[in-house]
């Protein structure tokens, strides 16, 4: 058993009195009684009968099926030392089986006895993205229905908030109770899902919706006063993450995206508790206490039927049921990479910190390497500067292979355009051609010109806008508002730099 560090999740947690009474119990039972009871023995207790069979060989009775699951959970969060008494949790429901057992997990810790209690102000917060996936609003007012009845039964506090408050700063008055009977058509709803249309893919449009959920998820999280946040991901989901992210040139990430901790963000903390949960035994959960999800997994994966995720998705459902092990093989291996690959940037950071002298450049760079998007680093860390990046050989494979082949120069600034302050960006800009702007000015400094717009994105999600029919003009509010706070910053500080020591 792992051993966990507080005391409040002591090997004890896990110990229940029925268990080693039916031991005792067991213990007494003569051979000839044994042999003429047919029904197999829980492998736990060898007492109870089984009633529950996961992978047709681990055999539980469901009391001790339902202990090992809540030390498993318990034994999580206490091996991390990040989940404190008393701390205020947010915890993400999607509607789906695996928060919906997150939720009750949460929950029924309430009725433990003091000692074996994990001390836990949790709230639970629902992100309504029908307008995006093309639910009517009767469908989402049915699933808001039956997650308020849901947090009535359970006695939890539960929150609301469109998707579409993303295109703007979150509010406390925009979060409302699930309870609350408040459904209608917003003009944002319109706006957000003419956004999702003008990607050409699945594949975009289901990255596009994964960061804005994320987004306003952590910007919900500050204004419930919440400094950590619980995502139902499971071994299965993070398999999945793993093949998606690795796809969609994201490998860099992996550290934050399948780790169980994600501290992208200084006040808020994303964790997953249920990453080593099976997709089995969250169903046997459920099955236990009788619990229906609000949604299907298997019919709301049909949003985005050829994202890239999606397909990875079937592929590691019909490997897994062939080959046992192909998730515990990608799960564990993922671990690896984003242990070697947190190391790299550790190394990188501190050599970047010794090798420093200006701490004006070194504010700019640190400014001017996160995404607008996904708040990660632009570029991935390289232990060397002369090896290229993947991104950087695929910016020269493009370059090399278009008609008109540009001088070196312009290669060179192009592949090394992330890596530069501000005003060494403002003035590869210039020698380089400008693309005409949406009011034909070839002068225009509006942050809507596409070059000005994939600077301060990552690769991966540049990707998203790549094949958009109108990328300049309908992106989300807060990207243009971001890109013109970044252009004025620059801009003041190249008139003021001459003035500073």
């Amino acid at each position: 058993m792992c051993t966990l560090g507080t005391s409040e999740y002591d090997d004890d947690t896990f110990q229940i009195e029925e268990i080693s009474k039916n031991a005792k119990v067991a213990s007494c039972v003569t051979d000839s009684t044994r042999t003429s009871n047919t029904n197999p023995l829980c492998k736990k207790c060898r007492y109870q009968q089984v009633q529950l069979v996961l992978r047709n060989k681990n055999q539980y009775c469901r009391m001790c099926f339902l202990t090992m699951l809540m030390h498993k959970f318990k034994a999580t969060l206490g091996k991390s030392k990040l989940v404190r008494p008393n701390d205020s949790i947010l915890i993400a429901h999607s509607g789906k089986a695996n928060s919906t057992a997150l939720v009750h997990l949460v929950s029924s810790d309430a009725y433990e006895s003091i000692s074996k209690k994990l001390r836990l102000q949790c709230k639970v917060l629902y992100i309504d993205d029908g307008m995006v996936k093309g639910h009517t609003v009767e469908e989402r007012e049915f699933v808001r229905n039956a997650l308020a009845k849901e947090a009535e039964r359970l006695r939890s506090t539960m929150y609301v908030v469109p998707l579409t408050k993303c295109l703007t700063d979150v509010i406390y008055e925009d979060i409302q109770s699930v309870s609350v009977p408040q459904m209608s058509i917003a003009i944002e709803d319109t706006v957000l899902a003419e956004t999702f249309d003008t990607l050409e893919n699945d594949t975009a449009k289901d990255e596009l919706l994964r960061q804005l959920k994320r987004k306003l998820l952590v910007s919900a999280a500050r204004k419930l006063n919440c400094n950590k946040v619980f995502i139902a991901d499971t071994s299965v989901d993070l398999a999945i993450k793993v093949l998606g992210d690795v796809s969609t040139g994201r490998g860099s990430q992996l550290p934050f995206n399948v780790a169980f901790s994600d501290v992208r963000h200084a006040d808020v903390m994303l964790l997953r508790p249920l990453r080593d949960f099976t997709g089995d035994e969250v169903i046997a959960y459920l099955d236990s206490f009788k619990l229906c999800p609000v949604l299907n997994s298997q019919k709301s994966n049909f949003s985005f039927p050829l994202s890239i995720r999606n397909i990875a998705r079937g592929f590691v459902h019909q490997l897994d049921s062939e080959f046992y092990g192909t998730v515990s093989t990608i799960y564990r291996t993922s671990e690896k990479l984003a242990t070697k690959i947190d190391e790299l940037n550790s190394v990188n950071i501190n050599m970047g910190i010794d090798a420093s002298t200006d701490a004006n450049t070194d504010a700019d760079t640190n400014v001017n390497n996160i995404c607008i998007l996904c708040e990660l680093n632009l570029e991935s860390r390289l232990p060397s500067e002369e090896q290229l990046s993947m991104v950087q050989a695929k910016l020269f494979s493009k370059f090399i292979s278009t008609i008109t082949v540009p001088s070196s120069d312009a290669i060179l600034d192009s592949l090394n355009i992330c890596e530069q302050t501000d005003s060494a960006q403002i003035k590869t800009r210039n020698t380089l051609k400008r693309k005409t702007c949406q009011c034909h000015s070839i002068a225009c400094d509006s942050p809507k010109e596409q070059s000005k717009i994939e600077k301060y994105l990552c690769y991966s999600c540049r990707l998203i806008f790549l094949d958009s029919k109108q990328m300049c003009t309908t992106l989300p509010n807060f990207i243009l508002t971001a890109i013109e706070k970044k252009l004025q910053i620059a801009c003041l500080r190249k008139e003021i730099k001459d003035f500073l020591l």
